[in-house]
């Protein structure tokens, strides 16, 4: 009779423990979104601006790089030449701006010597003026004094000599003072011809100087660098091969970015909002957990995931959740399947 008292009371207890068991259970899952996830993070494709032929590759597949550090190396025999053709053309751009400003000197050199020119004409022109004018007097007063015969016909011619004398010599300085200005302005002319040959020289110059910057750009180019620190999860080019402007080279994953990502069903994306916590287990790592936030929750459902058959329900969509984590020791790794929980 003990001992059939002792197997009830022993099933009753088995009873109750699976009882508890799943209330348990199922409370948890009351309380919590569980799926499965994966680790990513920013991709960064290193490219080439230049089309060229690969020399030289750093990393394969799974390989660690650091940020600044140089991952591919291009063929640059020819942009070498490109560059040394471009500074020399800035040389000779820099010995023409020289001659321009030469010339431009110059130019206003014989400005100056043609105004000064004008100068002396045109007070040479003021002084025979003067002469003229007083010659002119001389003759009026002597030709009344001539008719009465009081003044004698040497004296008279005397006097109209000098008058004519006085207005050839007027006349040839007012020609001198016409050919004087059209130096000056010939010589105006001459110096704005010698500032536009300056100005486009230092246009050349310029242009040169855009080509030579343009130049060494490209050739800098050759040597591309990592602008992350991270892990490289693709490598499509050979050294040897000929790479286009924006072909993928490689791409690396930034392991400063890292992140789970899950796609949450429509019908439990309510559960989650931003900043809410979240527990990541990797199968490889038993008993440890990493405690996360919800750093992004997709607005627009995705793509069905999965079909609803059982009754005849809509596709079921899928919202896209990211999930950041602290993991200063880096064991989570790009490309990691982790399970993730999302309490509630």
């Amino acid at each position: 009779m003990k001992r059939r008292a002792l197997v009830i009371t022993a099933v009753i207890i088995v009873i109750l423990a699976a009882v508890f068991l799943v209330l348990r259970s199922g409370k948890e899952e009351e309380h919590s979104v569980r799926t499965s996830g994966i680790i990513d993070g920013t991709e960064v494709t290193i490219s080439s601006k230049v089309p060229a032929r690969v020399s030289e590759i750093c990393c394969n597949e799974g390989s660690p790089v650091g940020k600044g550090q140089i991952v591919v190396r291009l063929e640059a025999q020819d942009l070498q030449a490109s560059v040394m053709q471009a500074r020399a053309a800035v040389q000779r751009a820099a010995a023409d701006i020289a001659t321009a400003e030469a010339g431009r000197r110059n130019a206003q050199a014989v400005v100056r010597n043609a105004e000064a020119e004008v100068k002396t004409a045109e007070a040479n022109q003021e002084k025979t003026r003067f002469q003229l004018e007083q010659a002119e007097r001389d003759l009026k007063r002597v030709e009344p004094l001539h008719r009465e015969k009081l003044v004698s016909d040497s004296q008279y011619d005397r006097t109209a000599t000098q008058f004519r004398t006085a207005r050839a010599t007027n006349d040839s300085e007012k020609s001198r003072v016409s050919s004087a200005l059209s130096g000056w302005e010939s010589a105006q002319a001459g110096l704005i011809s010698a500032k536009s040959q300056v100005e486009s020289a230092r246009a050349r110059q310029k242009e040169a100087e855009a080509a030579l910057a343009l130049a060494q750009s490209y050739l800098d180019d050759t040597a591309i660098t990592s602008p992350v620190s991270g892990t490289v999860i693709f490598r499509g080019m050979e050294p040897g091969e000929f790479v286009s402007p924006g072909a993928a080279i490689m791409t690396i994953v930034d392991l400063e970015s890292l992140f789970a990502r899950v796609d949450l069903e429509e019908t439990k994306i309510g559960h989650v909002r931003l900043e809410g916590e979240a527990l990541i287990r990797v199968e490889g790592l038993p008993g440890r957990v990493f405690r996360g936030k919800i750093t992004e929750i997709g607005r627009y459902g995705e793509f069905a995931t999965q079909r609803d058959v059982v009754r005849g329900r809509q596709d079921i969509r899928t919202f896209r959740v990211k999930i950041g984590f602290h993991d200063p020791e880096g064991m989570l790794k790009p490309g990691m399947t982790v399970d993730v929980e999302i309490p509630y």
